[in-house]
């Protein structure tokens, strides 16, 4: 391998684990709350911290990487969303969302099956084949279509589901809102998917997925998820007089919600 080479390899793999970080950012930051006045909404972080339902003891370091991971998303992530919901279709973006989607299901029904949700995991890896065949790869969601649905689920909420703390909550550097159990079972999940870190070998080769398709396809992933959460996240810079604070609880209560489910 030449250097012209080896230099552009160890750009590729640069570009995925910063772009894998920085996907965290638009994943994790899904908020699912009413809009509500602000006197309301400060009573209601208050209340929860006296409560005990949100540990927060580095705040003031987790405010600050938060304040890093938003100036990022402001001045490079989101005006590449833009960019690309402006100029490719809608029904083009869902394709491509379809196929992501689909990519993520076999690590989602070892979850199920650890969990002992055999229904869900049954529904999720034949919704993975169905999809994966008639669907075009994934492109085209059949098995939703024909009435197969099911819950994603993750090693952070199967440690969950057994009883593991989330500990204190983490803002992490280009990685955002997490904790310990659910870092921790982030790290798993992507180093059992070949299209992930890929850290096991398979078939006696650590590169069982090229390292450049990864790097794409995690690329697209991070704009596609910040694309579908453009509005989201405006409103919540708009609406809210504590994005931080709006950000720690929408993850908290949305995690709590899966391992319940």
């Amino acid at each position: 391998m030449n250097n012209k080479l080896k230099i552009n390899h160890i750009k590729l793999v640069f570009v995925s684990f910063f772009l894998i970080f920085t996907n965290q950012i638009c994943s994790n930051s899904i908020a699912q709350e009413d809009d509500a006045e602000f006197e309301k909404e400060f009573s209601k972080f208050e209340s929860e911290i006296n409560k005990g339902s949100i540990h927060d003891p580095f705040e003031n370091f987790n405010r600050k990487v938060y304040k890093f991971n938003d100036t990022i998303d402001r001045y490079f992530v989101e005006h590449i969303a833009r960019a690309y919901q402006n100029s490719i279709p809608k029904k083009a973006r869902i394709s491509v969302r379809n196929f992501l989607d689909n990519l993520t299901l076999p690590i989602s029904a070892l979850n199920s099956f650890a969990q002992g949700k055999l229904d869900n995991g049954l529904a999720t890896i034949s919704s993975f084949v169905i999809n994966s065949t008639i669907g075009l790869g994934g492109f085209i969601e059949i098995a939703r279509v024909k009435g197969i649905t099911y819950e994603r689920e993750d090693f952070g909420q199967t440690l969950g589901y057994w009883g593991v703390s989330s500990k204190n909550f983490l803002m992490l550097p280009l990685f955002g809102p997490s904790n310990t159990r659910d870092l921790s079972g982030f790290i798993f999940d992507r180093s059992i998917d070949p299209v992930g870190f890929n850290a096991l070998k398979i078939g006696g080769n650590v590169n069982f997925v090229d390292g450049n398709y990864r790097a794409i396809n995690t690329a697209i992933k991070v704009i596609d998820n910040r694309e579908e959460l453009l509005d989201i996240i405006d409103s919540i810079r708009k609406d809210s007089f504590d994005p931080y604070a709006t950000i720690r609880s929408a993850y908290l209560q949305r995690r709590l919600a899966q391992i319940d489910n």
